[in-house]
């Protein structure tokens, strides 16, 4: 059988070359629950057959629906019973018949259909419900078996007295092949195709069927993109020499695809591990979980003794490096003495390197010239020729007045230069009058004002 260790669920889809979506499929596992319920595993594909299924795709649409349907009222259950789980599938999918032809589309435009399948299982026995074209699987000791209902009766609306459930007994399983079942004496009817999908009419031919299950059984849910593509005997040897379950679902759904990408193709699958057929998982997983942490161990007391000799290893660096400076430093140390003696001999005979009878010479003192103050010239004055002179801030006509210069007013020269106008100027200083007062003021007059 396959390993159940990576999951006991599987689900795989293929657009087709269209790309639309058109399928849907759901899949739950509760046997795993710390809080037990009454149900294992709820699981459903469903599609639509029209090539443009619209905004909104009814094969999702129905799922969806299913999911608030069925799932609540078996959950609340504490124990499930057929009678009660063929009237529950029976009613919850005649009411999404309804709503799905009820609906309304615009004019030129189908009503939305969809072809669904849903089991749900409990520890002992899976609930098929079934309307459409896809088909339902039970893989059990190394044989596959075709459970889709091949009849099913008219359900009215939900509001209508429901239909008198059927018997409690289990249909009996056929093979897969009908060579094989004539060679038992057990010839059964060959697969037509089921029923009419769900809100193609207003009532809704539904299939029913149930089998007991065993721990180590594969439920397959397909939509007809898939089947019939993919032969049976292609499934079983598939489900049995893959990896998982998952596996199987992919490799199976890609080989559909990779033979007619025409049709989109849906795979759900579910292997039950509950029970005697997860107590070996569990002690395999237990074993697994042992060996881990002896791994663990060896791999912590590896690294533990990694990091032992890294110290080791440091330590005997470090003691190296002390002992090895020490001892290039003691046969060093000689020879830093003898040069250090070496130095202070010849600082000593230095002074004696004259020749003898001659007094060692010392830096030659020079006199220093006697220096004298440099006189500073004689200031240069002028006088100033007219009365009202301006003298200025800048060697500039238009230039700021400092204040003016009485003729005759004698100023002292501080300089020469060439003003704006391309004259030239002096630099003087003398007394000016300035807001009817004498001040000291400094700036500039035209040579041409002045006498030297």
């Amino acid at each position: 059988m396959p390993d159940t260790k990576a999951g006991n669920m599987g689900s795989a889809s293929h657009l087709g070359e269209t790309q639309v979506p058109r399928d849907a499929h759901f899949i739950y596992d509760y046997s795993r629950r710390r809080v037990p319920l009454p149900i294992v595993s709820y699981m459903g594909v469903a599609d639509t057959p029209l090539d443009t299924p619209g905004a909104e795709n009814p094969a999702k649409k129905a799922l969806d629906r299913l999911r608030d349907l069925v799932e609540p009222a078996v959950v609340a259950e504490e124990e499930l019973d057929s009678q009660h789980m063929e009237a529950l599938i029976r009613e919850n999918l005649g009411r999404i018949n309804t709503e799905l032809f009820e609906t309304q589309v615009p004019e030129g435009q189908p009503k939305p259909q969809t072809s669904l399948t849903m089991v749900i299982s409990d520890a002992r026995r899976a609930y098929i419900g079934h309307a459409g074209t896809s088909r339902v699987y039970l893989l059990h000791t190394g044989r596959l078996y075709d459970l889709t209902p091949t009849t099913g009766a008219a359900v009215v609306a939900p509001e209508q007295e429901p239909p008198p459930p059927a018997s409690p007994e289990a249909p009996t399983l056929f093979p897969v092949s009908e060579a094989q079942a004539a060679e038992t004496g057990n010839v059964q009817p060959p697969i037509q195709t089921l029923g009419t999908y769900l809100g193609q009419e207003p009532q809704a031919a539904i299939g029913y069927n149930e089998v007991e299950i065993v721990p180590g059984d594969i439920v397959v849910l397909v939509t007809d993109g898939l089947w019939r593509i993919v032969s049976e005997e292609e499934m079983v040897e598939n489900l049995l020499s893959a990896m998982n379950v998952q596996r199987s679902s992919s490799q199976l759904v890609r080989l559909a695809f990779s033979r007619d990408s025409s049709d989109n193709a849906t795979m759900t699958t579910w292997q039950y591990v509950v029970g005697g057929a997860d107590e070996g998982t569990r002690e395999s997983k237990a074993g697994g979980r042992a060996a881990s942490r002896e791994k663990t161990k060896t791999r912590a007391a590896e690294g533990t003794l990694v990091a032992v000799l890294a110290l080791v290893l440091v330590g005997i660096f470090a003691v190296g490096f002390a002992f090895g400076w020490r001892i290039t430093d003691t046969f060093r140390k000689p020879a830093k003495q003898k040069a250090k003696q070496e130095a202070q001999a010849r600082q000593k005979t230095a002074p004696s390197s004259q020749p003898k009878g001659t007094t060692p010479q010392s830096t030659p003192q020079t006199s220093q010239p006697q220096t004298t103050q440099p006189v500073a010239p004689a200031a240069v004055t002028a006088t100033v020729n007219g009365s009202g002179v301006r003298m200025r801030s800048t060697a500039d006509p238009n230039g700021a007045i400092v204040g003016q210069l009485k003729s005759g007013e004698k100023v002292v020269i501080l300089g020469d230069t060439i003003g704006t106008d391309g004259k030239a100027w002096s630099k003087v200083q003398g007394t000016v009058t300035a807001s009817g007062k004498d001040i000291q003021g400094e700036g500039y007059i035209r040579n041409d004002l002045l006498t030297r």
